[in-house]
């Protein structure tokens, strides 16, 4: 299997599903809209200093959710992220090793 072509075989995929109520939205709640606008201005800057690197970040703004994929050197490293850099104050996020389509294809063709 290739492993996502990475040059540092530790290094994985992460997808970071999180969501947060209405409540704690940065939309609608002061506190954490400041919280968001301080972690944006250095989070990849945070990432890159942990191995991280951010390779997309989507959100719902409404749905209140948002999935992130990262390259990383662990999921504790990643857990790590989102508590030192306090995305995890408002939300819930679930960290999960991905893989692509091809590599999972790959290995059915291994154990055949």
């Amino acid at each position: 299997m290739n492993t996502q072509n990475n040059q540092n075989q530790n290094v994985g995929t992460y997808g970071i599903y999180g969501s947060h109520t209405a409540e704690a939205c940065p939309l609608f709640n002061e506190e954490n809209r400041k919280l968001l606008l301080q972690v944006a201005s250095t989070f990849e800057k945070d990432a890159n200093a942990k191995g991280i690197k951010v390779l997309s970040m989507y959100h719902s703004g409404l749905e209140h959710t948002f999935e992130w994929i990262v390259e990383a050197p662990g999921a504790h490293a990643v857990q790590d992220l989102m508590v030192e850099t306090k995305v995890a104050k408002f939300n819930s996020t679930k960290i999960v090793p991905l893989r692509t389509t091809q590599d999972v294809v790959e290995y059915c063709q291994s154990i055949e």
